[in-house]
């Protein structure tokens, strides 16, 4: 199991909750939580993508920083931890971002990843001129978008003659640090999201979700990418509260609760409405509270909760947990310190079993 956590470039923090939480997204406060990061062993940082708004495409006051120019800066000033950097492909061109990236991987000497996102924020779209495609046909641009970034990664000369893109005989170099390519992630959960993972994609996000459906999408991911006889990696998404008791846990959790924005809650409801998959099965204040249904992995208990929560992940197929926190730069090292030394020992009395 790889271990990773989200970025903080985009100011407001992961809760829609009046309850004290980190919020800036300054590039000071994420080089601090870059450098801890790389120190303490982390396997990656991966940084959101917003034009507008806050982590769920709710109001910020104080922005956000491009994910893709921000990972070149950190990558620089760190030397294990990867980034990955989320991006709408109707904001760049692929061969903006295939040139981008290659650059970036050189910067970090092979440590940069691309997530697509293929986006469901209509207002954001338009309020730059980037036409609202369907559902369907947002995810057939994502498709042509990553078989051109892999095409120039690739290929010496490379022709693409798409319904959305059309290159001839294009050329770049230098390729890529990372051979055959930088790996290409992706999220979503419609039928059109996992059919384009299982074809295409490296890595598949799972927004949070109960065991249950976690296993569904894994299952259904891997059937796709087996008929195309490829292989796909799975990372799931938590909002984490390990605390040494369970009872402190679960007070906190009750707080967050307590003062959940309700308003925020129902901003964000109405602009996810172009979201087809995911958000399917959130129901409650506490499904939509933390970003991408963090709560619903059920990460809050005690350090041995918290292990054992990670260890059934990783029987069910997992491969990476991506963490969300109220304050990073100290629950990293929490995490660090209380929680990934108890995963290490129930893995061994789970194979001694």
């Amino acid at each position: 199991m790889q271990f990773s956590v989200w970025g903080s470039n985009i100011a407001g923090g992961f809760l829609r909750s009046g309850i004290e939480q980190d919020k800036e997204a300054s590039f000071a406060y994420n080089l601090k939580l870059a450098q801890l990061a790389d120190r303490l062993g982390y396997h990656a940082i991966l940084l959101p993508v917003r034009y507008i708004g806050g982590i769920g495409g709710g109001d910020s006051t104080n922005g956000q920083l491009d994910p893709v120019t921000l990972a070149a800066a950190l990558a620089a000033a760190t030397t294990q931890i990867r980034f990955i950097s989320a991006v709408l492909p109707g904001f760049i061109p692929p061969v903006t971002l295939a040139k981008m990236g290659a650059t970036i991987d050189h910067i970090s000497s092979g440590r940069w990843h691309v997530n697509l996102v293929t986006g469901w924020f209509q207002e954001e779209q338009e309020m730059f001129g980037v036409p609202w495609i369907a559902h369907e046909e947002r995810y057939s641009r994502s498709e042509e978008y990553i078989e051109i970034l892999k095409g120039l990664w690739q290929q010496e000369a490379f022709t693409f003659d798409g319904r959305y893109y059309k290159i001839k005989e294009g050329r770049l170099r230098p390729a890529p640090y990372q051979q055959p390519y930088p790996a290409i992630f992706q999220g979503g959960n419609s039928p059109a999201a996992r059919s384009m993972a299982g074809r295409l994609s490296d890595w598949y996000f799972i927004n949070g979700a109960p065991l249950d459906e976690i296993k569904e999408q894994i299952r259904e991911v891997r059937e796709i990418a087996s008929s195309y006889g490829r292989t796909v990696r799975f990372a799931v998404n938590a909002f984490v509260i390990a605390r040494a008791t369970e009872q402190e846990a679960q007070e906190e959790y009750r707080l967050i609760l307590e003062q959940a924005d309700h308003a925020a809650v129902r901003g964000f409801q109405e602009k996810a409405k172009g979201a087809k998959g995911m958000w399917g099965n959130a129901s409650t204040v506490s499904d939509f509270v933390a970003n991408n249904e963090g709560f619903r992995t059920g990460l809050v208990g005690s350090y041995s909760q918290i292990a054992q929560k990670i260890r059934e992940l990783e029987s069910a197929g997992v491969h990476m947990l991506l963490s969300a926190f109220r304050f990073p730069l100290e629950e990293v090292v929490r995490f660090h310190d209380y929680v990934l030394p108890l995963t290490s020992f129930i893995k061994q009395g789970m194979d001694a079993r």
